[in-house]
This record gives C-alpha cells, structure tokens and sequence, in this order.
C-alpha cells in the first residue's frame, strides 16, 4: 500500500543524510515519476524534505529533524497518510490532529513550533454544499484495510441495482465524494460510494496485484473522464477582463488547455475548446461576460434565445 511505502521513505529518509531518488524507487521497487510524487506527499505532510540537482545532488531531510514515528501510535501513522478530510469521516479525526502535532513539533526550529498549524489550515470542503456521507463507507473502508473481498450492490442512475464481487484496491476522496476503485475479473473499475445500495464483507481475501498504483489510476482515470464527457467543439471569443469568470463557470482541464493556445486580437481571447453539450455549454458561457460563439451555431441561437429571455424578464 502507498501509506506503507511513505512511512518506509520517511524512515529512510531519517537515518541517511542524502541519497537520491533513482536509489529510493530502487529500494522501493517504484518508478521514479512514482517516486516524486511520494516525496510531495511526505512534503505535504509536514516534513522539511531538500532536493537538489546537479553531482552534489539528492534528495534529504533538513538536518536537526527528527522523524516523531516511533513515538506515534499506529491510527495516529494511518491517519497521518490519509489526510485530513478522509481521517474525519473514516473515524480518525482525533488520530490526525494528534498526529499532525507531532509531526509540527518535530519540524519546529528555534521559536516556530506550530507555527504552520496556527496559520494555516486545509480544508477541503467546498461551499453551499453539504459532503455525502455514504453509508457503506465504513465496510468499504474495513474491507480496504483488511484485504477483504466485497459483495455490492450498485445502483447507476435509475437502473435496478447490479450485484457484484469485487476485489478494493483503495478508496479516494474527490473535494467531498468517496470512490472505491475495485478489481472486478481481474479488471480495475471505479464505483462512487453513494451509488452502492448494499455491501457486504467477505471472507475471501482480495487479489492486489503488486504493481497496481492507486494515485497512477486515478490520475488516468480522471483524465479519460473528463475527455468522454467533453464531445462538442466550441468556437468563441471573450474579453481578456473576463478570463477570471471562464475560470470560474468553465472548470476544466480542458479549459486550461484551450487557453495555453488561444490567440489574442484587439483585448480578445479566441478560444477551441470541447464541452458536454449544447445545454452545458449554455448555461456555463451565458455566466462570461462579453462572449461570442463563432460555432456551433446552434449553440450561438440558444445563447441568443436565452439572452432575449433574461432581457424582456428583467427590463424597466
């Protein structure tokens, strides 16, 4: 499990002054790409990791730091690798805040102990909304703890529930919605928590293939996501004063990428893009002051018709 491999880098880490990342991913049998990503998590958690480039390289701790694992007990370790939003509904919220302080403490230099935790706090949850609180969540999670299969009852959209036998191999927190991604045929799948109507736990012990990657899964899961959903090439132009309000009402990887080859004319951004659809799209650009579509036309025409609405609905 990844939680495992941070807690043995963070141990390493601790008893050698320097080493590099080629020596880590081989000592942790990871790729190196794998490799940095650990070493921005283990960052994230509080630890005053150095890298360098060039000869004289590497990677380290910063001298003075002692890691406070030992003293730790093993929630406060598990909750520590989770995070944040995902100890406080998995039950190990006063594990992480415990664990937190350690990990403050130990990093504290002269007279800034617990400085970062005094000014600064992550929270995750997103506003004018309430998080989902699956009710599986609790046998998933042990199931996910334990190695254990599950049997599930998954539910998508008005279709009757489908049963299925399921290997977990991690659970994810997106912003406010859990996900169990699962083996089901050997095949890794995603299943959203709170479309899961009835779960049993197993007694059969769950098949993790060794060179499975949670976070390399979901990163290319997420992309192929967002790529099925967006099917309709979009041509328009905006002010370059309401590039802020795209952001805002159009917040995708798409967006991002759309923009990094946009062209600018007379204080207007040009922009190609894919959306979901007519309806989306509508609603999302109606919200961009100053936006012209070039194409699809039928796009243009709902736009238009919407605009006449809210005008006549609103004038005098």
């Amino acid at each position: 499990m990844r939680s495992v491999r941070l807690l043995g880098i963070i141990l390493q880490l601790s008893r050698v002054p320097s080493t590099s990342v080629s020596a880590l991913a081989q000592r942790f049998d990871v790729s190196e790409r794998t490799l940095q990503r650990d070493l921005s998590a283990i960052a994230d958690l509080g630890v005053p990791i150095w890298t360098r480039t060039g000869p004289a390289g590497g990677v380290g701790i910063v001298e003075g730091w002692r890691s406070p694992i030992n003293g730790m007990t093993g929630p406060e370790v598990q909750a520590l690798m989770i995070g944040s939003a995902g100890s406080h509904e998995l039950g190990f919220a006063t594990a992480y805040g415990t664990a937190r302080i350690k990990m403050l403490e130990a990093r504290a230099v002269g007279n800034h102990a617990k400085s970062a935790d005094e000014r600064f706090l992550n929270n995750n949850e997103p506003w004018f909304s309430t998080a989902e609180q699956p009710p599986a969540l609790p046998v998933v999670a042990e199931a996910v703890w334990a190695s254990r299969r599950l049997l599930i009852h998954y539910a998508r959209h008005d279709a009757p529930p489908k049963q299925r036998l399921v290997d977990p191999l991690g659970l994810v927190l997106k912003t406010d919605r859990w996900y169990l991604v699962a083996a089901h045929r050997q095949k890794p799948l995603t299943y959203r928590l709170s479309r899961i109507v009835a779960v049993e736990l197993q007694d059969e012990t769950a098949d993790q293939p060794e060179d499975f990657s949670l976070s390399d899964y979901w990163r290319d899961f997420s992309s192929a996501f967002e790529t099925s959903l967006n099917t309709l090439p979009v041509t328009f132009s905006i002010p370059e004063s309401s590039l802020d309000a795209l952001l805002i009402h159009v917040p995708s990887t798409e967006t991002q990428i759309a923009l990094a080859s946009a062209r600018t004319t007379d204080q207007r951004l040009y922009i190609e893009m894919m959306m979901e659809n007519l309806e989306i799209a509508a609603s999302q650009l109606i919200a961009v002051p100053g936006v012209e579509v070039d194409s699809p036309t039928a796009l243009r025409q709902k736009l238009h018709v919407r605009a006449q609405n809210i005008a006549q609905r609103n004038a005098g």
